[in-house]
């Protein structure tokens, strides 16, 4: 993190530079609210040890086993989730993306609808949610952010992110994932449609696999709701790797 300036202006110099940002992110509170509940499961589970040594009853002494079976299994998530968020503090991530000199037919800016012209796998669609996202990633996930955008990573770089862009023109949500098929097929070298859904809403979208040397994935849904378009997007750096997992969690979840 202490050379990232001088490090980022030596990319910047390696050619002509379209468009560059520098974004952080604020995670103080999200690591202090794990921090509490570590604690506050350490300090259980400890007190709990100290009833288990004086019971005799073999019914409570069961009890108490399961409580500290379910209490140890909730501190090695969260330590890993801290050890997730330490190490993405610790460090800045540069991204470069490489832009040919010859442009085919087709475009970005050809692309009539806003939000999806603009659609970067490391960054939301919207800048806020307007919903409320009951999403339990277990272990395996931080989450950074649950109130500007929901947003959510794994030590090995797969992101979650969750945001609200207007529902303009009005669709629904096929209308959207026709949109996503039509509209950035010319990028990818893979496009499936999925048919999901998110809690008891329906969520729609496409699969996506990246013409790179080393391809990244991508899946991009939507869930229509009245003037908002929920856009749910998931990012892998290994194009190998299975959303299946993620997409029954989503189904569990519930999004309002």
């Amino acid at each position: 993190a202490e050379i990232f300036g001088d490090f980022f202006d030596t990319v910047l110099s390696l050619g002509k530079v379209e468009f560059s940002r520098v974004e952080t992110r604020d995670v103080t509170d999200a690591f202090a609210d794990i921090q509490r509940r570590l604690a506050t499961a350490e300090e259980t589970r400890s007190r709990l040890y100290v009833l288990l040594e004086k019971s005799t009853d073999p019914s409570e002494r069961a009890q108490i086993l399961r409580e500290i079976g379910r209490l140890t299994e909730e501190i090695e998530s969260l330590k890993q989730q801290t050890a997730i968020m330490e190490s993405r503090i610790a460090f800045s991530r540069i991204t470069v993306q490489l832009i040919p000199r010859i442009q085919g037919d087709y475009s970005r800016g050809d692309i009539p609808f806003p939000w999806i012209a603009s659609l970067d796998p490391l960054y939301p669609a919207g800048d806020k949610i307007k919903g409320r996202v009951s999403l339990d990633l277990g272990m395996d996930f931080a989450v950074f952010s649950k109130d500007s955008v929901f947003m959510a990573e794994d030590s090995d770089g797969m992101q979650i992110l969750i945001s609200t862009v207007p529902n303009n023109p009005l669709g629904d949500g096929e209308f959207w994932q026709r949109a996503l098929v039509y509209h950035l097929s010319p990028f990818y070298a893979k496009v499936d449609e999925m048919n999901l859904s998110f809690g008891d809403k329906e969520l729609l979208g496409v699969e996506l696999v990246s013409k790179d040397r080393k391809p990244f994935k991508y899946f991009i849904g939507v869930v229509a709701d009245g003037r908002k378009l929920h856009v749910v997007e998931i990012f892998s750096p290994n194009d190998e790797e299975k959303f299946k997992p993620l997409y029954k969690l989503f189904a569990e979840g519930e999004l309002k």
